[in-house]
C-alpha cells in the first residue's frame, strides 16, 4: 500500500511537469495559433485514442465513439477551454496565464456552491475573496489591452475547466478518456479552417507532435494512473506544481521577467488556492 502511494505521487509529480510545459511550445514553433492549436489538439487527442482503442480491444472500435449526452457536453467544455487557454499564451505571458488558472480550485468551489448547492464554508468566502483579489492585481498590472484579452481567455479556460469538473462530479459514469480525446479532436475540427498546413515545416511538425502527446497523451495518461492510487485532494495539491514550474521554464529558457504585480497577484491566487486545498483535505 504504501508502495503504491508513492508511484501514485510520483505519477501525478511527473503528469504536473508534462502540463507546465505548455506555455513553452508556442514559443518554439513559427506556426500561428490556429495551426498550433490544430495539431496539437490532433496528435495529441490521437494518441489518447489510440491508447484507449488498444486498452479497449475486446469492446470493438464502434464503442470509442459512443457517447453520452454527459460525455459530448464535457468534450464541448473541454475543447472551448483547450482553445482558450492555448491562445492566451499567444497574447500574454506565461505567468499571467498560469497565475490565473491557479484560481482553478476556488472557481469549481464557487461554481459547485451555485449549481450543485454544495455547502460554502466561512474560510471558503475568505480564499474565495484573495483570489478575486489576486486576479484583479494581475490584471490591473497589464501593460495593454491586447495582454489583458490574454489572461481574460485564462480566466476563460479556467471557468470552463471547472465547470467540465462538475460535470464529471455530476454524472461520476461519463468516461474521462472519452471527453479527452472527442474534445481535444474537437477543438482541433474549429481551427481546421484557419490552418495554415502548406507552410508547416518539418521542425515545426516535430515540436507540434511532442507538444500534443507530451501535454495531452502523456499528461492526462499519468494522471489518471496516479489519482488511482492516491487521494484526488492530495492530486490536486501536487497538481499546483505545474503553476510554479511553467514560469521557472519560461525564464529560464527563454529568459522571461515577471511584472511585480503578476508575482504579487499569483502568489495571492497561489496561497489561497493551496490553503483551500489543504482545509478542505482536513
Amino acid at each position: 500500500m504504501r508502495s503504491d502511494f508513492w508511484w501514485g505521487v510520483l505519477l501525478i509529480v511527473l503528469a504536473a511537469l508534462s502540463w507546465s510545459t505548455a506555455g513553452l511550445f508556442p514559443r518554439l514553433v513559427s506556426t500561428d495559433m490556429a495551426t498550433t492549436l490544430f495539431w496539437r489538439s490532433v496528435l495529441g487527442g490521437l494518441s489518447v485514442l489510440l491508447a484507449h482503442a488498444l486498452a479497449q480491444r475486446r469492446a470493438g472500435l464502434a464503442s470509442l465513439w459512443q457517447l453520452t449526452r454527459a460525455e459530448v457536453l464535457m468534450s464541448v467544455l473541454s475543447a472551448a477551454a483547450m482553445i482558450n487557454f492555448v491562445a492566451a499564451f499567444y497574447v500574454a505571458p506565461v505567468a499571467d496565464v498560469v497565475f490565473i488558472y491557479g484560481a482553478f480550485p476556488i472557481i469549481t468551489l464557487l461554481l459547485s456552491a451555485a449549481l450543485l448547492k454544495h455547502q460554502v464554508r466561512p474560510v471558503d468566502l475568505v480564499c474565495s475573496l484573495a483570489v478575486i483579489i489576486g486576479v484583479v492585481i494581475i490584471l490591473g498590472g497589464q501593460p495593454s489591452l491586447h495582454s489583458v484579452a490574454g489572461t481574460l481567455m485564462s480566466f476563460t479556460a479556467t471557468l470552463l475547466f471547472a465547470l467540465m469538473t462538475l460535470g464529471i462530479k455530476r454524472y461520476p459514469q461519463a468516461q474521462m478518456v472519452k471527453v479527452t480525446y472527442a474534445g481535444a479532436l474537437l477543438s482541433g475540427l474549429v481551427m481546421a479552417p484557419f490552418t495554415s498546413f502548406a507552410t508547416t515545416s518539418a521542425h515545426d511538425m516535430a515540436w507540434l507532435w511532442l507538444y500534443g502527446v507530451l501535454n495531452i497523451g502523456i499528461g492526462f495518461g499519468l494522471y489518471l494512473l496516479g489519482v488511482r492510487k492516491i487521494k484526488a485532494m492530495l492530486a490536486s495539491l501536487i497538481c499546483m506544481l505545474e503553476i510554479a514550474l511553467a514560469p521557472l521554464w519560461a525564464f529560464l529558457i527563454f529568459a522571461d521577467q515577471v511584472r511585480a504585480s503578476s508575482l504579487i497577484g499569483g502568489l495571492v491566487v497561489l496561497l489561497a488556492a493551496t490553503a483551500n486545498v489543504l482545509l478542505q483535505g482536513r
